[in-house]
Formats: C-alpha cells, structure tokens, sequence
C-alpha cells in the first residue's frame, strides 16, 4: 500500500510541476480524489484503483494541447501519449493519468468533443473546481474536489459511460 501511495505522490508532483509552469487550474477528480479525500482521511480502503484523474481548465485545445506537448515532448517527459487523446502514462511509475479539459473549452453547453468525434460532458466540473480542497503533499497544494462534488460528477460519468465502478464509488462513500 506504501509503494502505491508514493507512486501516486510522484505523479502528482510531476502533474503540479507541469501544469505551474503552464499556469494553468488543475484539480484531482474521479477515485484518485476519492482515496485522497476520503479513504486516507478516514483510514479505510476503498475500491482500488491503479489511474489517476485530473481536470485542467483551459480555454480551448490549443491550451490543452500545449499541455500535451509539455507532459510528452520535452528534452526529459514525466509521461508518453497513449491512442487516448486524454490519457497518458506516467513514465517512472507507469500509472495512468486521465486529464480532463474544462472552462472555457465546454462552452456554450458543458461539453468538449475529442478529435475522434467522442463527446465528452464536463458538466460541474467549474463547479467541482470553485469548491476544491486544499491538501498538502510534501509542503504542496493541491486543490482536490470535494466529496459532494465527486458524488455528482460520479453521477454524471455513471450517466455518460453506465461504468459500475462509479456507482460502486459512490455506494462505498
């Protein structure tokens, strides 16, 4: 559980690095908020899970797509692409990361639409970001959506993908 904890903390430093020097608004959402928030605070484990997710806000592709290019194209990447546009793996742990864009980008209907055609619904995700938690990991914030929050884009995500693991998120919470 120990090596699983660091790894985790690893890609999360890496991400808080990545998207600082981008300047740009990122929390962490879906089971990796859940264990974060929920199961450490209480100290209980819940339904494993071996990704993480994040949602950036942006204001449009360009932006999300610099982001890409940062996590992936430097001269030494934290991460390699996937054939998911929104999906990386994280080179050192080999965890994989989903990064959700929000903002501006889902405008005028809560929605983004990936280059494959696939749309995506980023409803209450401007929501589930104003409301965030603050928690420190090695003397860095990192805003972590509230329990609340994850219970409805769980919801939401149950709605798009009918995923059980959301509902089974949501029973356990």
């Amino acid at each position: 559980m120990l090596e699983a904890e660091n790894k985790r903390k690893r890609v999360l430093l890496d991400i808080k690095s990545i998207v600082e020097n981008l300047r740009l608004p990122i929390v962490v959402v879906g089971a990796g908020a859940r264990i974060l928030i929920f199961d450490n605070r209480y100290n209980i484990d819940g339904r494993a899970t071996n990704d993480l997710d994040f949602a950036v806000q942006v204001r449009s592709w360009s932006d999300f797509q610099t982001l890409n290019a940062s996590m992936t194209q430097t001269s030494n990447p934290c991460f390699r692409p996937t054939n998911i546009q929104h999906r990386f793996i994280h080179i050192s742990t080999d965890i994989e990361v989903d990064i959700v864009p929000f903002g501006d980008i889902g405008e005028p209907n809560q929605e983004i639409q990936w280059s494959n055609g696939i749309k995506m619904s980023v409803v209450g995700f401007n929501e589930a970001f104003s409301t965030a938690e603050s928690i420190a990991i090695e003397d860095i914030e990192f805003k972590v959506i509230n329990l609340p929050s994850l219970i409805v884009l769980k919801l939401i995500a149950w709605n798009d993908r009918k995923a059980t693991k959301d509902l089974e998120d949501i029973y356990f919470i």
